[in-house]
Parts: C-alpha cells; sequence; structure tokens
C-alpha cells in the first residue's frame, strides 16, 4: 500500500466501513474540529511508560490494547494526519503501525490543510470512541534498531544511518533542544533533513525527479536506519524512501536523544560523515 493517500483520494472513502482516522497533531492545543470520525492519537501516550525517553515504542502487546481501544481491527484501513500540514508524528504513527505489523496504514499528504484547502468538510465536536476492535499484532524487528545495532554498526556497517535533522544540528553548529545532550552527529552516519522532502511551496510530500534527487545520496542496493532527535522525524524520511520502493527502512528508535545523551557513544562534528 502506498505511504501517502491524498485528500481527494480521502474524500472518496473516509465514510466507508472499516476506515479508521486518526489525527496525530502533536505539540498542538486540543480542538474539536476534525475529519470525519477522527480521533487523537498522542504519541507520547501510546509509549512504553517505563522508559526514560519520550515517545519510545510500546510493547506489542501495549500498542494493541492501544489499537483496540481507537476501534481498529487488523482489516482495517488506517489513515493518519496532522493538523498543522507537515506529517512529522503522523509519520511516526505510520511507522508504528507498520513496525506491529498493519500495513493498511497511509497518512494524508498536507494533513489538515489539504483538506480544507479542497473545500472538504470537518466535524467541529468530537466523536464517540466507537466499539472496541481486534488487534493481534506482529513485531516487525527489521524495521526497528536499537542502540546496540547502531553502535554494532559502528564496525560492521552492515546498513546505512540517516540522520534527519537540521543539517546544523548534524555538524554541531547549533545546540541541541535537549537539555543535556551532546552536539554532533553518529559516526558514518549522512545528513538528510526530512524537511528536503517537502516541496516548501504546497506542503506536500516531493514525488518523481524532485524526490529522487533529494535521496539521491541514499544507495539503494544496502539497507537503511534513519536517526533524528527522537525518532519522529525519521519517518518522514522513511515515507520519502517508502515512496521509491524502499519499502524497508529501519528507524533508530532512541535516535539523537539517546546518543547524544551518553557520553560513552562516539560523535563526530563538521558537515562530514
Amino acid at each position: 500500500m502506498k505511504a501517502l493517500i491524498t485528500a481527494s483520494e480521502l474524500k472518496e472513502i473516509f465514510e466507508k466501513p472499516g476506515v479508521r482516522l486518526l489525527d496525530a497533531s502533536y505539540g498542538l492545543p486540543p480542538t474539536d474540529i476534525r475529519i470525519g470520525h477522527a480521533l487523537d492519537f498522542d504519541i507520547d501516550e501510546v509509549a512504553d511508560p517505563n522508559a526514560p525517553l519520550a515517545h519510545t515504542l510500546p510493547t506489542p502487546t501495549a500498542f494493541a490494547d492501544a489499537a483496540e481501544k481507537f476501534g481498529i481491527s487488523n482489516g482495517d484501513h488506517v489513515i493518519v494526519y496532522d493538523r498543522s500540514g507537515v506529517a512529522m508524528a503522523a509519520a511516526r504513527v505510520w511507522w508504528m503501525f507498520r513496525v506491529f505489523g498493519h500495513d493498511k496504514v497511509q497518512v494524508l499528504d498536507g494533513g489538515l490543510p489539504a483538506w480544507v484547502n479542497a473545500g472538504y468538510p470537518v466535524n467541529e465536536t468530537a466523536d464517540e470512541i466507537p466499539p472496541r476492535g481486534t488487534f493481534k499484532p506482529a513485531f516487525r524487528s527489521e524495521l526497528f534498531k536499537k542502540r546496540e545495532d547502531i553502535v554494532q554498526n559502528l564496525t560492521d556497517k552492515k546498513f546505512t544511518v540517516l540522520d534527519a535533522r537540521d543539517p546544523r544540528r548534524y555538524a554541531g553548529d547549533m545546540p541541541e533542544p535537549r537539555p543535556g545532550m551532546e552536539s554532533g552527529h553518529i559516526p558514518g552516519s549522512l545528513s538528510l533533513p526530512y524537511a528536503a522532502l517537502i516541496d516548501n511551496q504546497t506542503g506536500l510530500f516531493k514525488t518523481g525527479d524532485a524526490l529522487k534527487s533529494a535521496l539521491a545520496s541514499v544507495d539503494a542496493s544496502k539497507p537503511v536506519a534513519i536517526s533524528c532527535g527522537s525518532g519522529v522525524t525519521a519517518c518522514v524520511v522513511a515515507i520519502g524512501l517508502h515512496n521509491l520502493g524502499h519499502t524497508d527502512a529501519a528507524v533508530y528508535g532512541g535516535s539523537w536523544a539517546e546518543w547524544g545523551g551518553d557520553a560513552s557513544l562516539p560523535k563526530t562534528k563538521g558537515s562530514q560523515p
């Protein structure tokens, strides 16, 4: 299934049975304005409550419980969007569903702004929780990288690590937004800022030659793992790769929040890997 769905494509199906809409907006004030019967998905709530890092991936059982509370079953078509338009947390939710074995999931390209700009209707009242679904998770370890995997790869070099943060953060030229974080990047990783995949004029994902150009530094013959600040914008790059047929890109869950916060791990500064 395609990673993205356009506003016009969503309009054709959003009221059909088996379509589940999720608003994954992050860091925005609550609102009752929503597409169809969308429910709010908070990546900080559907997470491991005992982990030291924010929005750490929950266990398969915990994720399945959350999905079922949203009324989602394995056969449902899940569509995620962001009210800001930029598919950051929405991309994270897309990746989470795929990690737990649910491939029938898409992100609304351009989010709520694209929907509204197309003249499509919104609801202005919160919806009730639907009947509980039945969701059986199937964890896909190939889509998830842990600290140990990245450390081992420093020697093995079995996969390419991409860094989705701002190039200035990659280079160590600006302070990290989280306290206690060292600056720089994982040795050997390549800078591929997620913003490079978004068209500045439309707010939509780049397509065709523009997307290929943005991802030209990625060796398609080698496995890829993506890092970022905390495992969210890395998922935007995963969508971009997915759009070019590279459907097995992994995400480093701890990302720089983990790596940069651990003084024992090596860091490199500058614009080169």
